[in-house]
């Protein structure tokens, strides 16, 4: 594996893909009954701000450290900006940003359980120590498509699945495509959030064809750009298609957007209905 998050973690793509999973669990929260959570690809869990990969990059500065001042100026950026800083506040204050994982864990009430994989043994060491003093959590080392595949539809029959891959993989579109019609197949009513990137050569078309053709209620997805589009050699943005998305859940991050787009100078926001509510 050649991909390390310690580089990124806390960028715009963190940013971003972080509120939305906020928004969605805050409602699947306002239910009782259990929840049953599952980070595919969970890395370390907590990532070192000061470290010397961090720091050569600086993109978490970029990012939530560019959220973190935006929320210091007017009232209203304060108030949309809020429900991610809190999550997130007191660890970068320490100097530390959180994975999912870890922001997942903290939100398990007594009846909910967390399933976080990691593939990569070295990580997936750093990820059972983040998440050791939280009883509910399960670190498992599978394959991220196979830990999907022996985990749905989960016994609590409501929950959420987050899937963000490291993009390795030159068809790891194709992939995906192929994964979601399984997903569909084996838990139709589960809410899917789909992490990709948008580089200049990425079949987004394709990718967004399949997750509409699909059918699922309430596919929705926001994309965030920090480059043009077509620009070559680098990241230019990143989407999140979100499949059985929350009620609320796309309004309340579309009111938010143009905070983070003006705190982090985004080039580009786009949200779109792939499926409208049936």
């Amino acid at each position: 594996m050649n991909y390390r998050h310690v580089f990124h973690a806390g960028n715009f793509a963190d940013v971003i893909k972080h509120a939305v999973l906020a928004f969605c669990v805050d409602y699947l929260l306002r239910k009782e009954s259990p929840l049953c959570l599952l980070d595919a690809h969970g890395g370390a869990g907590l990532y070192d701000l000061r470290s010397e990969e961090a720091e050569k990059t600086g993109e978490w500065a970029r990012g939530v450290g560019a959220v973190m001042q935006a929320a210091g100026g007017t009232a209203s950026a304060a108030e949309a900006l809020e429900p991610y800083l809190r999550l997130v506040r007191e660890d970068v204050a320490d100097g530390f940003y959180p994975g999912s994982p870890l922001l997942l864990a903290r939100r398990l009430r007594p009846q909910d359980r967390l399933i976080a994989n990691e593939l990569h043994e070295s990580t997936r060491g750093a990820l059972r120590g983040t998440l050791a003093e939280f009883p509910s959590v399960r670190v498992t080392g599978a394959d991220a498509y196979e830990c999907i595949r022996a985990t749905i539809p989960p016994k609590e029959r409501r929950g959420l699945v987050l899937i963000d891959p490291p993009f390795e993989e030159k068809d790891e579109f194709e992939t995906l495509i192929r994964q979601m019609r399984e997903w569909k197949k084996r838990w139709a009513t589960g809410v899917f959030l789909l992490w990709y990137p948008i580089k200049a050569v990425s079949p987004l078309g394709a990718l967004k064809a399949e997750a509409a053709a699909l059918g699922l209620p309430r596919t929705w997805c926001v994309e965030t750009l920090i480059y043009p589009r077509g620009r070559a050699l680098s990241l230019n943005g990143c989407g999140l298609i979100l499949f059985n998305a929350p009620y609320s859940v796309p309004e309340a991050v579309e009111a938010t957007l143009p905070a983070f787009a003006d705190a982090m100078r985004l080039h580009e926001t786009h949200t779109a209905w792939l499926v409208p509510d049936a």
